[in-house]
């Protein structure tokens, strides 16, 4: 019986250090995520202003000095990247560095340097009265797109032991074709998801 006792205080104390040691962590990743967002608003607020730059980004590569996370805008913010445009599209005047605080508080995944989040691209959406939905199966993908007034795809992969993605936005569907922002152009559907090598896709769909 003292055995037993002795046994279920050691469980209990094993799971209750556990559990602050788990909660002290999630802490201080908030904490970090805090402190290096406000850091980065601060230098994407003067790098922003000296791009002069107004509407929508078409290309992320020219923006490599902001900062994203840990990373820059350039490698890591597709997902910010659409968010703002979609936000551009339909003429709510947002504010990049602002955009980009958002996902620095909390929606990157790896502090930013492996992109960002999908659910928080759906929160931030929603957040600014857009109706979002999204969905893993892909036979319903060409269906969202279509559909949808916007369309995100989320796409990852590995190629020669290297990790890669990318947040594409489409929208204004013709019959044939969309129009598409980073990674800009007019393309149909298959030239869009026709991706090799692919272990993860998501469709957002996005309306108003």
């Amino acid at each position: 019986m003292e055995r037993t006792r002795k046994k279920r205080h050691i469980i209990i104390k094993t799971l209750l250090i556990t559990c602050t040691v788990i909660l002290s962590i999630f802490s201080a990743i908030h904490h970090v995520n805090i402190v290096n967002g406000l850091v980065n608003y601060n230098h994407n607020v003067t790098a922003w202003e000296s791009h002069n730059h107004s509407g929508i980004i078409y290309d992320q590569g020219e923006f490599e000095d902001l900062k994203y996370g840990f990373g820059n805008i350039s490698a890591n913010a597709c997902g910010a990247i659409s968010v703002y445009n979609i936000l551009t599209l339909e003429n709510k005047n947002p504010y990049f560095p602002d955009i980009i605080r958002e996902f620095d508080f909390g929606g990157e995944n790896l502090f930013g340097i492996a992109g960002t989040k999908p659910t928080r691209i759906i929160t931030l959406l929603k957040k600014h009265g857009f109706t979002v939905s999204s969905t893993f199966n892909k036979r319903k993908f060409k269906e969202y797109a279509q559909k949808n007034k916007y369309a995100i795809y989320l796409y990852v992969g590995s190629e020669g032991g290297q990790i890669f993605g990318h947040y594409q936005l489409m929208y204004n569907f013709d019959g044939e074709k969309f129009d598409t922002i980073n990674i800009t152009g007019q393309y149909t559907y298959e030239e869009i998801v026709d991706i090799p090598n692919l272990f993860f896709s998501m469709m957002i769909g996005v309306n108003i």
